[in-house]
């Protein structure tokens, strides 16, 4: 575990800058967002394209934020089950 941390602590362990998901349905999803975006960038105008992409970059964001909260949830929710654990085996020695 000490070795975990301090990889984790130097920056040789970075969770969020792992490589894309390698799932099918992801890859399948973004090829179609993909596509989708290309449509209307070719059939809207100027004006209307900004906004949807505007619309789209404040998705994203709101999506990261929720994501962020969610993680640390369950990552706290983690430390707390260890730490009952933890207690549990004392408690038991």
């Amino acid at each position: 575990m000490n070795s975990f941390a301090k990889s984790l602590y130097y920056g040789q362990i970075s969770p969020w800058e792992r490589s894309r998901s390698e799932n099918p349905e992801y890859t399948n999803i973004s090829h179609k967002i993909n596509d989708i975006q290309i449509h209307f960038r070719n059939t809207l105008s100027t004006e209307d394209w900004e906004k949807l992409d505007e619309l789209e970059t404040l998705h994203i964001r709101s999506l990261s934020i929720e994501n962020e909260d969610i993680f640390s949830y369950g990552l706290n929710i983690g430390l707390l089950l260890m730490a009952d654990a933890i207690d549990f085996k004392n408690r038991m020695q």
